[in-house]
């Protein structure tokens, strides 16, 4: 018996079908069409024809700044169409890498004292120290700055809302690595920088050398940065005075993170020390956490990373830095 379209609406509404589905279906059985859909019976694909595929191309390669809404609404198509064309034209969308910012000498002198430090230093394994903040908590970690929910208003604001101090509390870490593992870390209150005293007593003396003189025979060299105490000169009288083979502040590109491999083990310790969201209360749990993640760092890792020092160097001096290329 025929109770009519409402009555279906509603029984199959009930059953949690979408209303423009059973429509649908009204629609099909009242033109007396068949249950299934006949293949090819749908709407024709919109497809671009070469001149404006020449135009998406020449918006989209090689360029930013353009979305594809933006596209569509330039070539009168819908986004969609603009979608698939750029698939056919095998544009993707690349995530922009940040890298420094270096004037036109540095940019030189990458590759020139990038060949100078391969050609005296090729044979030897390379020991990099270097310092860096910890905060309190690190949102800004791969998987700590998403998060999923079914509905944005029942998830918990510690959830979907990443706090941060304008004046967080932080501490700073310093160490060395080296093909035979990690140096004793320094890690000091956030305030304490470290000047060229703190670096040659705290730094040196009482961690770099006994590292190098308990895991290293002659064949090595010490690279630090060009930070203007890492060269001071009382650093430099005392490395010589205990025959470090370091490279000289002449020799020592600057602002080249992408040749140090301590800067990639950096982001592997933090992202340890803030995996699945981890906060510190204080200082003292920050401490205690960072201790903890560099006793159990891989050591075949940190082997990896010193022993790559090498290769990065070779690449520079042979192709220049990443924006020269």
């Amino acid at each position: 018996m025929d109770r009519g379209k409402s009555y279906t609406l509603k029984h199959f509404m009930a059953e949690g079908v979408s209303r423009s589905t059973i429509y649908g279906i009204l629609q099909r059985f009242h033109d007396k069409l068949p249950a299934s859909r006949k293949s090819g019976s749908g709407r024709p694909p919109s497809k671009l024809p070469p001149r404006k595929l020449a135009t998406l191309r020449r918006l989209f390669d090689h360029k930013d700044g353009i979305s594809q809404r933006q596209a569509a609404r330039k070539l009168n198509c819908g986004l969609m169409t603009v979608n698939d064309a750029l698939k056919k034209l095998n544009i993707k969308a690349r995530k922009k890498k940040r890298i420094p910012q270096r004037t036109a000498k540095q940019i030189f002198d990458a590759k020139r004292l990038c060949g100078r430090l391969y050609g005296k230093f090729s044979k030897r394994c390379w020991i990099i120290d270097d310092e860096s903040y910890f905060t309190l908590t690190h949102s800004t970690i791969n998987g700590n700055n998403t998060f999923y929910t079914s509905n944005i208003a029942d998830t918990p604001p510690s959830v979907k809302f990443s706090t941060k101090k304008k004046f967080e509390a932080k501490v700073l870490v310093w160490l060395a690595i080296g093909p035979n593992g990690v140096s004793q870390p320094l890690i000091k209150p956030s305030g304490l920088a470290i000047n060229g005293p703190v670096y040659l007593k705290e730094c040196v003396q009482d961690r770099l050398i006994p590292y190098i003189q308990a895991n290293y025979d002659e064949n090595y060299v010490f690279w630090p940065d060009k930070a203007s105490s890492h060269y001071a000169n009382n650093v430099l009288n005392h490395l010589r005075q205990k025959d470090i083979h370091f490279v000289e502040k002449e020799d020592n590109p600057s602002n080249l993170p992408e040749a140090r491999s301590i800067e990639d083990f950096w982001d592997i310790l933090k992202g340890k020390v803030y995996a699945n969201a981890w906060k510190a209360e204080n200082t003292r749990q920050l401490t205690n956490r960072i201790k903890l993640c560099l006793r159990n760092i891989d050591r075949d890792l940190v082997q990896r990373l010193a022993e790559g020092t090498k290769k990065r160097i070779d690449h520079i001096r042979r192709h220049g830095v990443i924006e020269s290329q």
